[in-house]
């Protein structure tokens, strides 16, 4: 690995992004341009052709609800710091070095988000930070951010492999739940990619039966760097098998804190990257499910951010219990031998217990992704305690 790669945040960034907590803290003070649907409606975009092709159609056909979200994070950033947009995005972005790190890693989307922001007539470099939400927040002095729950279970008999998500977004994101499915003209493949309008992805699912879901993890190390967390879950789709996949996630380098549950054909693990670690999380000895919220279970490649805060309770990282709720209703309901399948994962999402409530307001969609010969993506647009899901499967089983 060269010595550019996972240099660790610079103190004029976190200055920069610091006023920038209002993102994922509260709400905006002003309604975006465009007023969101009464209920959100899941759209799926077809996608073909070279990367540049693939953003200039979603670019296209999503103009008018990315210029309302970009519209939202704009507003935010003026009201919340002290310079405007335009100077964010640039202190931003000269202080990183993400595109180098998705160049060498996965080139072919550099060129997609070119494409999306010719599409959706934004400027590049807006799209791109668009691309960062994650990469942002991990360079903020912030302890947990998101309020996602994973779940992976393995293959047992007849029942497939699956893994399964309720991804946890601010909710000024809410309006317009989407899902990518793409097919690549050079080679045997397609995905299906769930986001938000505008970026290249946040989990998915292919036809070579991976899948990816995520986690973001704030008190493990991040880098300027790495391989943003957008980049790695498409990396992981453009693989040809589970192996490739779980050998991908391995070899980038991560530039922010995520913990990636990986599914394929036979098992489903779960691991915590950071700018210096790849670890497994396995709950218990000899496992065959594993599930995970937003704080780190196995690695210690700790934060600057974290340590500070733990200097100020006198205590080291190991002495200090990490307590969430969500986490202990998934350990209560996936236990050593409990009978776990698709449908006990659904109810566990949309649960609102009340010393641990998974499912909750802040709940984009909620997928589960089933690994079996013919894979589906079952997904809920919302909170899955009210929410239906609809089943959505390949042109052609594999």
């Amino acid at each position: 690995m060269s010595a550019t790669l996972c240099a660790p945040p610079s103190r004029l960034l976190a200055a920069a992004l610091l006023a920038t907590w209002a993102l994922t803290q509260q709400p905006p003070a002003q309604q975006p341009p465009a007023q969101p649907p009464p209920a959100p409606q899941l759209r799926v975009l077809e996608l073909g052709g070279t990367p540049y092709e693939r953003g200039l159609a979603h670019g296209t056909q999503l103009r008018s609800e990315i210029a309302a979200l970009v519209e939202l994070w704009r507003r935010d950033v003026a009201r919340s710091s002290a310079v405007d947009a335009d100077t964010f995005v640039e202190r931003f972005l000269a202080a990183t070095k993400y595109d180098d790190a998705a160049r060498r890693w996965t080139p072919g989307l550099l060129d997609e988000v070119r494409g999306i922001a010719a599409g959706s007539s934004q400027p590049f470099a807006t799209m791109f930070a668009w691309q960062l939400i994650d990469e942002m927040w991990a360079q903020m002095p912030l302890l947990f951010a998101h309020k996602c729950t994973t779940v992976g279970v393995d293959r047992d008999g007849d029942r497939p492999a699956f893994v399964a998500q309720n991804m946890d977004l601010p909710r000024w994101m809410h309006a317009y739940p989407t899902v990518l499915r793409i097919r690549y003209p050079d080679r045997e493949l397609q995905s299906l990619v769930v986001t938000v309008p505008g970026v290249v992805g946040a989990n998915g699912i292919n036809d070579h039966r991976v899948a990816v879901c995520v986690n973001t993890v704030l008190q493990i190390r991040a880098c300027r760097d790495g391989l943003p967390v957008a980049f790695v879950v498409r990396g992981l789709l453009e693989q040809p098998d589970h192996a490739a996949a779980l050998a991908f996630l391995q070899q980038v380098p991560h530039a922010s804190g995520q913990a990636y549950t990986v599914g394929g054909p036979d098992t489903a693990p779960c691991f915590e990257c950071s700018a210096g670690r790849k670890v497994r999380f396995e709950p218990f000895a000899d496992a065959h499910r594993t599930w995970h919220t937003n704080h780190p279970l196995v690695s210690d490649d700790w934060s600057e951010i974290w340590l500070a805060h733990l200097a100020g309770t006198g205590k080291q990282p190991g002495e200090l219990p990490f307590v969430c709720p969500r986490f202990a209703t998934a350990a209560e309901q996936l236990r050593e031998g409990a009978a776990v399948d698709v449908d006990k994962v659904k109810a566990l999402l949309a649960s609102k217990a009340p010393a641990g409530p998974i499912c909750n307001p802040g709940t984009y969609v909620c997928t589960v992704m089933v690994l079996g010969a013919a894979p589906e993506l079952h997904i809920a647009p919302g909170p899955p305690d009210r929410t239906p899901f609809q089943t959505l499967t390949f042109a052609v089983p594999r």
